[in-house]
């Protein structure tokens, strides 16, 4: 009750907000330009010269679906994010004040509202770096392309290809592509939530390097075990967040239900953060520099 007392969402708001426009601001952003390029030459490019080989368009969307199911470019993705949140929550001497002017209670639902916006338009950029190149090269329809679905029997000798192997049958034989895209957005985004509440935690107990350090190793691990495919990936955020790995090729009965990983996901990320919301009671910012190490 008491927590509920002292919240104001407007103040909330207006320290996201703040907090928010200096993120955006911040140099290191040209990292998401280098992210682009790279999306572009491993994802985007191999598909549309699968689809001049067919001469066939792609779906605007199929792009975006592929990135968000690539194991190798889902270990990059959350890496260049914790990169770019790497001093979240930013805590200096003038933060110190701005806390005690505003609320401890306040102060954190305006981090936990700026990790909101941070992950969605970090999500966004990538979207929008997917499917603008594929505006006057493809279509826009809820379905899937003659190249996703029919390239690797009318080309056999490059069914191994990569660019074949980014929109598996696991993907076109069990979902609409708008599902597929919608699906891909969430269930990363929530990937990075829990990125950036690990971070978050570990500064309120004054242990933000070893949060990182959990944030890397989590993001690796995760990695290692979908490239193996063993059942223990489930485990981790990443397989749950990957679509394709959840169905069989050709068969509806799914190798791992999409409801336990969104309970998963959802559940992780609750416990975060009501954590946060015990761990700021006791929060002691007296010594900014310890807070930060």
């Amino acid at each position: 009750m008491r927590i509920v007392k002292n919240f104001s969402l407007k103040k909330s708001f207006a320290s996201a907000k703040t907090e928010y426009i200096k993120w955006i601001c911040d140099s290191r952003m040209i990292i998401l330009a280098v992210l682009l390029i790279f999306i572009y030459n491993f994802a985007i490019e191999p598909l549309l010269e699968n689809a001049e080989i067919m001469g066939e368009p792609l779906n605007i969307l199929e792009p975006f679906i592929a990135i968000s199911n690539s194991g190798a470019i889902l270990m990059i993705i959350p890496l260049v994010f914790l990169t770019l949140i790497a001093d979240f929550p930013r805590i200096d001497t003038n933060t110190v004040f701005y806390i005690a002017r505003v609320g401890r209670i306040n102060w954190l639902s305006g981090q936990i509202i700026k990790l909101i916006l941070m992950a969605i338009s970090f999500l966004a950029v990538i979207f929008l770096g997917a499917v603008i190149p594929m505006l006057n090269k493809g279509f826009w329809y809820n379905g899937w392309s003659n190249v996703a679905t029919q390239f690797s029997s009318l080309y056999p000798e490059k069914s191994g290809s990569f660019g074949v192997q980014l929109l598996p049958e696991n993907l076109y034989n069990q979902l609409s592509v708008y599902a597929a895209a919608v699906q891909s957005y969430l269930l990363v985004f929530a990937y990075l939530m829990i990125i950036g509440l690990i971070l978050l935690s570990f500064s309120l107990v004054k242990k933000k390097t070893a949060g990182f350090v959990i944030c890397a190793a989590i993001i690796s691990l995760g990695t290692a075990l979908c490239s193996v495919n063993t059942s223990l990936m489930w485990a981790m955020p990443m397989a749950n967040s990957i679509i394709w790995l959840h169905y069989t090729k050709y068969f509806r009965q799914p190798i791992m239900s999409l409801t336990f990983s969104i309970c998963y996901l959802v559940i992780f990320i609750a416990v975060l953060i009501i954590f946060c919301y015990f761990a700021i009671r006791k929060f002691n910012y007296d010594n900014v520099s310890e807070i930060n190490n």
